[in-house]
């Protein structure tokens, strides 16, 4: 199965943070599989181990580069190394063999299975549990029919998929009967006229459509500045080849959807629920004001996050009985940007007996206090008035820390002469010898002045442990012995 590999930063105060820490903002750039913004059922919130696909599979190997560390990466700009990475993935987890041509898009899977399992939320409102037969429908299935066969694969259910382009319709018959997924898959050549009516069965009730559209403005897609050139359209960089057709079209995703809304209200008494992704944040309103015009009874917006792509989804329906309202979000909104940092706020009234009422004394008195337990200490950011530094853990220290406290002042009652915790030294620079290390938990510690009488500390998560409830045994730790003493 895939192996946890790395679990990266998407956060507010992180990306705050990344004026005063360029390593921080590198380790964000590097991101290409985030686990913790996927959907909870995605299988690659674990991102995938690459170096267990390059020794099992050849045809992934020749993709792969090995850094001086060891890691194993691919270049997610080399279109066949991204269609050679969702191959395997396919073979490997889903049991379906597919070839990609070339010249077409290369459906990347933590953003499918996103939306496939957003549409299975949705189902659970649209769709009473009683009913066997899930039906779809897929607009513009693309080469391999991704949404078709994933969803046969994975869930059993039935899809009429529809496609415009002469090859990726043969291409998906090919890989529709490469996998013996006739049973559930349909694939119907249509013109790129319509989108729905003329296409479909109407005497057949279906649950849902699917819809990837083109993102962009085919007379449009001009340079945004000098040193901006870029004469044809272009395909996401993780995406790899496309036709232009798949990725512009006249009008961009805002008419090609509008379309699209025009049609489902032809088609909505055998259709319960129609989706479609969205490219651009700021497609999102208008789309939701044709949506409003067109009558639809009940919508409902999300977010697909993977790494450094982000798309959106959208749902709507006409049917009266179905409140798209009540499905819960795949990523809870927070400024777009995760849970905010663990916060506690230190009074200069608490502090009159600890000396100097300082960012530099509240920082030393935390440093020391990590330090003690055996966590290891790299200074990301020093002014006077606001001071960064990340904490790296080799073991679990902090839990059970009340059960040790009184155990410690059990021993003092006692009279046992307890050693006194040594000062460490914030070190500017981290050998790289300890950057390959093995590490139970990484966090980043931001120490500010907000007024006159007041400090502010804020602790993030950044990998490892329990996440948050790490944290937050840290952070009263420190309270218990330093801030409420």
């Amino acid at each position: 199965m895939i192996t946890l590999q790395y679990n990266h930063i998407l956060n507010k105060f992180f990306w705050n943070l990344r004026k005063y820490c360029p390593q921080l903002n590198f380790v964000c750039i590097l991101s290409n599989m985030n686990s913790s913004v996927m959907h909870p059922r995605n299988p690659y919130r674990i991102p995938p181990d690459f170096k267990e696909l390059a020794l099992k599979f050849p045809e992934f190997r020749k993709h792969a580069k090995q850094k001086l560390s060891g890691k194993i990466e691919i270049d997610f700009k080399d279109a066949a190394a991204v269609r050679a990475l969702s191959t395997v993935l396919l073979k490997r987890d889903f049991n379906l063999q597919v070839e990609l041509p070339p010249d077409r898009l290369v459906p990347t899977l933590p953003l499918r299975l996103n939306y496939l399992l957003w549409v299975e939320d949705l189902l659970q409102v649209a769709k009473p549990a009683t009913e066997q037969i899930v039906r779809g429908i897929d607009i513009g299935t693309g080469a391999c029919c991704i949404y078709p066969i994933l969803a046969a694969r994975m869930k059993g259910w039935h899809f009429t998929a529809t496609e415009a382009d002469e090859t990726n319709h043969k291409c998906s018959l090919e890989t529709i009967e490469r996998n013996c997924l006739q049973t559930h898959v349909t694939i119907i050549k249509v013109t790129a006229e319509s989108m729905l009516s003329g296409n479909i069965d109407t005497t057949q009730l279906y649950d849902f459509t699917m819809c990837n559209p083109p993102f962009f403005d085919s007379d449009n897609f001009v340079p945004k500045s000098r040193s901006d050139k870029r004469p044809l359209p272009m395909c996401p960089k993780s995406g790899g080849s496309a036709s232009a057709s798949e990725i512009a079209v006249k009008g961009g995703e805002v008419k090609f959807i509008e379309k699209l809304i025009k049609e489902s209200q032809e088609v909505k008494s055998c259709v319960r629920l129609f989706t479609t992704m969205v490219g651009h944040k700021s497609s999102v309103a208008p789309i939701k004001a044709l949506l409003q015009e067109a009558g639809a009874c009940s919508c409902n917006e999300t977010e697909f996050c993977q790494g450094r792509t982000t798309r959106w989804g959208l749902a709507w329906t006409f049917c009266d009985n179905i409140a798209l309202a009540n499905v819960p979000q795949i990523r809870p909104k927070n400024n777009g940007r995760g849970p905010p940092p663990l916060s506690y706020v230190v009074s200069r009234e608490r502090w009159s007996s600890k000396g100097d009422f300082t960012v530099t004394s509240v920082l030393f008195k935390t440093v020391e206090l990590l330090s003690s337990l055996k966590m290891e200490i790299r200074k990301v950011k020093d002014k006077k008035d606001k001071k960064a530094f990340e904490f790296t853990a080799r073991e679990n220290t902090w839990s059970n820390q009340r059960r040790k406290l009184r155990e410690g002042k059990r021993l003092v009652e006692q009279g046992s002469d307890q050693p006194q915790a040594k000062k460490i030294k914030i070190d500017a620079d981290t050998p790289v010898q300890q950057k390959e290390q093995s590490f139970c938990l990484k966090g980043l510690v931001l120490v500010e002045e907000t007024d006159i009488d007041s400090i502010s500390l804020q602790m993030q998560w950044i990998e490892g442990g329990l996440a948050r409830e790490s944290m937050n045994q840290i952070l009263q730790y420190m309270k218990n012995n330093l801030f409420e003493k």
